[in-house]
């Protein structure tokens, strides 16, 4: 295989290349799935599949077939599998009606492991962080505000490939050159844009969310439009071709995330922060103390807050490490 796509890409630019694999991907699979919909007429799509990582794929299928609503599982890949298997044995065991009669909304995927107990003995335990007596929330939307980049390690681990919340690096949206210095902290390209999150109180204002979509953008798997007056404001997360992969929240599925995304907000009049992965470039997820710990001593972010468990408003047990200056700034070394 790689000696037939180094055959047929020469003398082409990987932009051209990538673009024409993506041509035929969308007039496949709108194909494929129209003359499904043709056979079993829906207005529903739900999707699963590794190919159906490929949001913009996602987002022609909305776009582009006569639909109400579409869904992408979140673990859409091999690691769906699982949660596949255990929902064709309740079909088998239990009938189409019964299976169909129990549907709801899935809330979220924090069905990972909790380190909640573990992560600020740890951090306490590490040579050269220390605790500062700020307000973990105001402070790390000040934080975010002055441009510094955060990890957020809280409850239970996402289920799939993206970054909900639970370990995520956060950053303010609203310098291009964001998108570079997280970059080159986590040794990824210009092709690895970043996405946002933002609350769903003010989604369909910034992007242009509306019932087809919104499910979806719930576990960012597709993408969409930023509104035009919003382009300027948020430009880091905005892709080449004016979209980008919202993640919408609600403050009963990860309150300390919502409510550094609300300080921020407050802070700066700006509604999304940047949301992407805990991990540098080909390395997982950060799921362990460990691997969180490792990625702060690395300066691959300057600050990391963290929760024990609570579900209401943060209380002094909830934390935020710093450190130390990332190369180039001059932040003294604490911890929230």
């Amino acid at each position: 295989m790689d000696r037939f796509i180094s055959e047929q890409s020469g003398g082409v630019s990987r932009e051209d290349f990538a673009a024409s694999i993506q041509m035929v991907i969308e007039e496949v699979m709108l194909a494929s799935i129209r003359r499904l919909l043709g056979r079993h007429p829906s207005r529903n799509l739900g999707l699963a599949g590794g190919i159906f990582a490929n949001v913009r794929l996602n987002r022609v299928l909305a776009e582009r077939l006569p639909l109400d609503e579409i869904f992408i599982f979140p673990a859409m890949g091999d690691e769906g599998l699982p949660m596949g298997g255990a929902l064709a044995l309740l079909l088998r065991q239990d009938g189409i009606s019964r299976w169909l009669s129990e549907r709801r909304p899935l809330r979220d995927v924090y069905l990972g492991r909790d380190h909640t107990g573990a992560i600020d003995t740890a951090l306490a335990a590490v040579a050269g962080v220390r605790r500062s007596g700020e307000d973990p929330i105001a402070g790390a939307a000040r934080r975010l505000a002055g441009g510094e980049i955060g990890g957020i390690f809280t409850g239970r681990m996402e289920y799939g490939p993206r970054a909900l919340g639970a370990r995520s690096i956060l950053a303010n949206p609203s310098r291009r050159e964001t998108h570079d210095a997280l970059n080159e902290r986590l040794a990824r390209t210009e092709f690895m844009p970043f996405a946002p999150v933002v609350t769903a109180a003010r989604a369909a204002e910034v992007f242009h969310v509306g019932a087809v979509n919104a499910e979806a953008c719930r576990f960012m798997t597709i993408t969409c439009d930023v509104r035009p007056q919003w382009r300027e404001r948020i430009p880091a997360v905005v892709h080449v071709d004016r979209s980008a992969r919202p993640q919408i929240i609600e403050r009963d599925i990860n309150p300390l995330y919502y409510d550094i995304l609300s300080a921020f907000e407050h802070a700066t009049a700006l509604p999304v922060l940047v949301n992407t992965s805990f991990n540098v470039h080909e390395e997982p997820i950060v799921n362990a103390p460990e691997e969180c710990i490792q990625a702060l001593v690395d300066r691959r972010i300057d600050f990391v807050v963290t929760n024990l468990g609570c579900t209401s408003a943060p209380t002094a047990e909830v934390g935020h490490a710093h450190a130390g200056p990332a190369r180039g700034r001059h932040s003294p070394l604490n911890q929230l």
